[in-house]
């Protein structure tokens, strides 16, 4: 690459910027049983991941040569994609999941909503940008969205335990996990 220098690595990062590991947020969860905003519940989600995506090799054999075909697309994790959340201290987004889960299936009297979900169960996740301004009159540098993407056919699957430590505690955060699986993600990139 005759034109790769210094200069050309800081002006490209200078155009576009690094993303950063808390530039990103999960939006909103509506799945069976449980409906969670971003703007009140879920600014308790401590981490989660952006999920991937790969389409799988297929191979043809002909007169001792091999080609390489794509074939179907598959979603690694998605049978059990996770958000750790802070606990808050009345154990409100913890008592929401378990309620969630009763719904998917309540073992008190063996029923449930155990049927596959669609378009309506989804779980929004956005990618954040800070747009950099430079100058005296540098001010301004909101947050934008850069990248939405859904989850779509979520459902819960895993409520994490959340450990206490009645005779050690120091008086750390608590946190928990939840799992939920997917169908497929659709990209809503502008």
């Amino acid at each position: 690459m005759a034109g790769t220098n210094i200069e050309t690595f800081m002006n490209q990062a200078m155009q576009k910027q690094f993303a950063r590991d808390f530039l990103f947020r999960i939006r909103q969860i509506d799945v069976t049983g449980l409906s969670l905003d971003g703007e009140t519940d879920l600014v308790y989600a401590r981490t989660a991941t952006f999920p991937g995506r790969n389409i799988q090799n297929k191979q043809v054999n002909y007169s001792g040569q091999t080609f390489n075909l794509p074939g179907k697309s598959e979603y690694p994790g998605s049978e059990g994609w996770s958000i750790e959340f802070f606990v808050d201290q009345n154990l409100d987004i913890r008592n929401k999941l378990e309620r969630a889960s009763r719904v998917l299936f309540d073992n008190e009297n063996t029923t449930g909503n155990i049927c596959m979900p669609g378009y309506e169960s989804i779980i929004t996740l956005d990618v954040l940008q800070i747009p950099c301004s430079r100058g005296a009159n540098a001010t301004g540098n909101a947050l934008q969205i850069g990248q939405t993407i859904q989850l779509v056919g979520a459902s819960l699957r895993d409520i994490g335990q959340i450990d206490y430590q009645i005779a050690d505690g120091s008086g750390e955060i608590l946190n928990f996990t939840a799992t939920f699986a997917y169908h497929f993600y659709k990209d809503f990139t502008k």
